[in-house]
């Protein structure tokens, strides 16, 4: 009986794990309400489906930036001015050229109209750069030949791949308890049958103890941990081949958001129906904090200050950039002369 009596409490915890495992999945949220709310998500996210309907308007004050998602068709760029649309112009004629000076009347994907608009079809991050156009006409009211050139930079933009970070605390015996290091192997098994089929994997990618001197309580002692969401690729290409709906990514991933805090909520919930002791390790309610991390696909990155009308955006990187796909954001390279580069290795 002494040999038993030190793991009453290790035991006391791994049966609430599996307590507040069955609950939870007895109690998931529903799939259609997690669908409704990720639908929301996601449509607040997905440009105006018209957007070839849409219109810029060049400036001759400078360049105007136009962000056009990637493989979708661009506004239609107008070239012209507010000034220029309201004057009576005699025999406007239009040209247009695109990056490095290259004509664009005969690609198959560009529409120039009579009057000088641009449609780009299918946009890609290689038709990213900058574009010119200048309107040449007569003016009646000055009579005299007149010229106008315009600037547009066009971008590529793509929406981030975002995951999620969870932090959260938990109250200890010490910080050299191996009921601790006992403790966190449980939880980290517990997490990970509850994202299985969703294929991803929850680590516990940092777990500090601290000391706290806690006014009225004395010394306690807590544990401080940060998890991280990782895509298992063979379970989603099981998933894909079986049920494409499935395969969603938002879908799933809100899914495991939803999980994951209904877990620690139960936790604390099944914490506070105990009678007795505590176990030496047990989580402390509210302290769990839901962290969006945003990712960017190689040869993209987000730049608020550049780009303030597109900060949220994955935005191809320019020039004199690159985008490895392990940064947010583009890193500085003198050797990346494109749109795009996803590394900056020298020749």
């Amino acid at each position: 009986m002494e040999k038993l009596f030190p793991l009453i409490p290790t035991l006391k915890c791994l049966i609430l794990c599996g307590l507040i495992l069955n609950a939870l999945f007895g109690k998931t949220t529903a799939t259609l309400e997690i669908w409704q709310q990720v639908s929301g998500f996601m449509k607040s996210d997905q440009p105006n489906q018209r957007s070839v309907e849409r219109k810029v308007i060049g400036s001759d004050d400078g360049p105007v930036k136009v962000y056009i998602k990637l493989h979708e068709n661009s506004p239609r760029i107008l070239c012209t001015t507010s000034q220029l649309r309201n004057m009576e112009l005699m025999d406007p004629t239009f040209t247009w050229k695109g990056p490095r000076g290259g004509e664009l009347s005969n690609k198959p994907n560009i529409k120039i109209t009579l009057t000088g608009t641009l449609t780009i079809a299918n946009f890609g991050k290689e038709s990213s750069g900058v574009y010119l156009c200048t309107i040449y006409f007569y003016n009646p009211g000055t009579k005299s030949l007149q010229s106008l050139s315009l600037k547009y930079f066009l971008y590529a933009y793509r929406d981030p791949n975002y995951s999620y970070e969870f932090q959260a605390q938990y109250h200890a015996a010490n910080c050299h308890n191996s009921y601790n290091n006992l403790f966190l192997k449980r939880l980290h098994t517990a997490l990970n049958q509850l994202v299985s089929d969703l294929a991803y994997t929850i680590s516990i990618h940092k777990s500090d103890c601290h000391t706290l001197k806690v006014p009225l309580a004395g010394i306690q002692y807590e544990l401080f941990l940060t998890l991280k969401v990782h895509l298992d690729v063979e379970t989603l290409d099981s998933i894909c081949e079986n049920d494409l709906e499935e395969c969603d990514h938002h879908l799933r991933l809100e899914k495991l958001r939803h999980r994951v805090e209904a877990f620690f909520s139960k936790q604390a919930e099944t914490y506070h129906e105990i009678i007795g002791l505590l176990p030496f390790v047990y989580y402390i309610d509210g302290t769990l904090q839901v962290i969006r991390v945003d990712r960017c696909k190689p040869g993209y990155g987000k730049d608020r200050k550049k780009h303030p009308d597109c900060a949220e955006c994955c935005v191809v990187c320019s020039p004199g950039t690159f985008g490895s796909g392990g940064h947010v954001s583009c890193l500085p390279c003198g050797n990346a002369i494109h749109y795009g580069e996803s590394d900056c290795e020298t020749e």
